[in-house]
């Protein structure tokens, strides 16, 4: 009895006497640095500058119907390089392509693929895409974002009636159905030579083939009083003139890569 009783008593000091030195150490010990810890990222608010001082951009459906571009054409507040995520709808899910761009020549462009592909090369596709929006954050000497919609159109049916997210841009053109993917956009901003007080959104409207033929279109502005509707052929400015009927106004214009309703 007496041998079980001391090895009960030397057991019970052995535990004290680790927990007690385990738990000193613990006290008195500096804890270490957490290395994995980053710092967080600082994002600028959207939309914050003047329209008139944001780059023209452009997503251009490519011609397999499985990858789509993302161009910075020009820029009017200067920055190095742009992070881009292209969100979209594609059936049920929501689905979205990431990256970045250096800006040191312009135009700059990034073709991604609507879809994933696995290490052995086999890729699937996404289905039914219907559009989404473009976030693009630019880095430079003043940084800033912008987003904004943009509607995917599968033409497969051939139909002449074409329309944007925000339905204020409404195109109607016998020559718009041979074009099979296209894409509206509403553009961060638009190029140099606009003639007139900007008055609505500004629509982008890209094809995965040569945009040709003229349309009617209807664009709903900001306020009443529009003038014209002026469209971008990539290299000049055309006005068209049209009918106004309260903040809509409607012309007959060539089928060209950018439209605005102007004052």
């Amino acid at each position: 009895m007496k041998k079980s009783t001391i090895a009960i008593i030397t057991t019970i000091l052995l535990v004290v006497i680790v927990g007690g030195v385990f738990a000193a150490r613990q006290f008195f010990s500096t804890p270490a640095e957490d290395t994995t810890t980053q710092k967080k990222k600082v994002e600028e608010p959207v939309n914050v500058i003047p329209v008139s001082e944001r780059p023209y951009l452009q997503i251009i459906p490519e011609t397999d119907g499985r990858n789509i571009t993302i161009q910075v054409i020009s820029l009017k507040k200067p920055a190095d390089s742009v992070d881009f995520e292209l969100e979209y709808q594609a059936g049920e899910l929501l689905q979205g392509v990431f990256g970045t761009m250096s800006l040191t020549s312009l135009p700059a462009s990034d073709t991604q693929l609507m879809g994933s592909c696995s290490a052995g090369g086999k890729c699937s596709y996404h289905e039914n895409v219907q559009g989404g929006t473009l976030l693009t954050r630019y880095t430079g000497a003043e940084n800033y974002a912008l987003k904004s919609d943009w509607k995917y159109i599968d033409n497969t049916a051939g139909e002449k009636e074409i329309s944007s997210k925000d339905a204020k841009f409404q195109l109607s053109s016998d020559d718009i159905s041979t074009n099979r993917y296209l894409v509206i956009f509403n553009d961060a901003g638009y190029p140099d030579g606009l003639e007139g007080t900007l008055n609505s959104e500004i629509y982008s409207l890209t094809s995965s083939s040569p945009l040709k033929g003229s349309a009617e279109l209807t664009i709903r502005a900001h306020e009443d009083g529009s003038t014209a509707i002026m469209g971008y052929d990539g290299e000049s400015w055309k006005r068209f003139e049209g009918s106004v009927d309260g903040k809509a106004i409607t012309a007959q214009v060539d089928l060209m890569e950018l439209y605005v309703a102007v004052r």
